[in-house]
C-alpha cells in the first residue's frame, strides 16, 4: 500500500528556496564613519591590469578630498566569463559626506548604488 502525501513535493522545493535565500556570501566590513563611494578598478578577466585602491585613493587626496578608508570589493554584478572582459572589480572609499559632489566629479559613484556589492580582501602587489 502506498501513501500520498498531498504538497509533500511542494513543500521540500518551498524548504529548499527558503534555505538558498537566506545564504548570503557577502563580506561585510566595519561600520561606515562616511559617505561610501566606489570606481571601478579598470581590470580585466585573464590579464588584470587597472588601478590600484592605492593609486586612486592617491588621485582623490590629490584633488582635495579625504579618504577616511580604502577596501577592495566586487560590484556583485554578473559578469560573462570572457578573456578581455570586465572582472567587476571595484575599490570603495569612505569619504567625508560633504565631499561627495567633489568624489562625483572625479567619477566616483554611491556604493548605495550597487546593493550586491560586497567587500573583498585585496590582492597582494
Amino acid at each position: 500500500m502506498r501513501i500520498h502525501r498531498k504538497g509533500a513535493g511542494a513543500t521540500a522545493v518551498l524548504v529548499a528556496c527558503t534555505a538558498l535565500a537566506g545564504c548570503t556570501c557577502r563580506l561585510k566590513g566595519p561600520p561606515a564613519t562616511g559617505a561610501r563611494y566606489y570606481r571601478t578598478l579598470g581590470s580585466l578577466q585573464c590579464t588584470g591590469g587597472g588601478s590600484s585602491p592605492a593609486e586612486l585613493a592617491q588621485e582623490l587626496r590629490k584633488a582635495g578630498i579625504a579618504v577616511n578608508r580604502t577596501a577592495c570589493g566586487v560590484d556583485g554584478r554578473m559578469h560573462a566569463a570572457v578573456c578581455g572582459a570586465p572582472d567587476g572589480r571595484i575599490a570603495i572609499f569612505e569619504i567625508p559626506p560633504e565631499q561627495a559632489g567633489a568624489a562625483t566629479a572625479l567619477g566616483l559613484q554611491p556604493l548605495a548604488t550597487l546593493p550586491d556589492a560586497a567587500e573583498t580582501p585585496c590582492a597582494a602587489p
